[in-house]
């Protein structure tokens, strides 16, 4: 059941930002990170991720898991949703795209795109220091899903650290991901 909750939201989360774009409507940057964690699909891949990791677990366990793992997955899908508008906000503000925490904070605050930028490079770095400490914390039963988790949001920076390296592959991430998953490993 949890996991059909889970799909709803996200489907919620990204009808809120249609509007949004179709009112052409800036929310509070806090108005924006409390959809954009959910839009962002970080529940939706944790959960996912949670079944696929964890293995003979009982319903009880389970709600007990998931409660405990919350911050990580909120952390989590913050990394993922500021690291992918960090990558895609110079198009998206293009092409008068749906707003990103960037022209969020911009207009909130009155500040250029390079301080907000500024602002949400920090704001991932706290929030990998939260990681960090859930990392460390956590129960060593809970550590193939925290393992995953912690390699979704790694898996954001990779994605997006030149750019939309989803949406609009260069062929900087193209040969990255090549050269890791499909080019063998050459040795001298």
């Amino acid at each position: 059941m949890k996991t059909l909750v889970q799909w709803a939201d996200f489907c919620k989360a990204l009808l809120v930002e249609a509007r949004w774009y179709n009112k052409s409507y800036t929310p509070t940057l806090d108005e924006y990170l409390e959809n954009g964690l959910v839009s962002s699909s970080g529940p939706v891949l944790s959960l996912l991720a949670f079944f696929s990791v964890m293995e003979e677990t009982t319903r009880e366990e389970l709600v007990d898991l998931l409660a405990k793992s919350d911050v990580l997955v909120h952390c989590t899908s913050m990394i993922i949703r500021l690291c992918n508008d960090l990558g895609t906000s110079a198009a998206e503000l293009e092409r008068g795209d749906a707003p990103s925490s960037i022209l969020c904070f911009m207009r909130e605050a009155n500040v250029s795109e390079e301080i907000a930028r500024k602002k949400i490079r920090t704001t991932i770095k706290d929030t990998w220091n939260k990681i960090n400490h859930e990392f460390i914390t956590q129960s060593p039963f809970l550590q193939p899903f925290v393992k995953y988790t912690v390699n979704t949001a790694r898996v954001a920076h990779f994605i997006y650290q030149h750019g939309d390296g989803f949406g609009n592959q260069d062929r900087e991430t193209r040969a990255q991901v090549l050269s890791m998953l499909i080019e063998p490993l050459k040795i001298n």
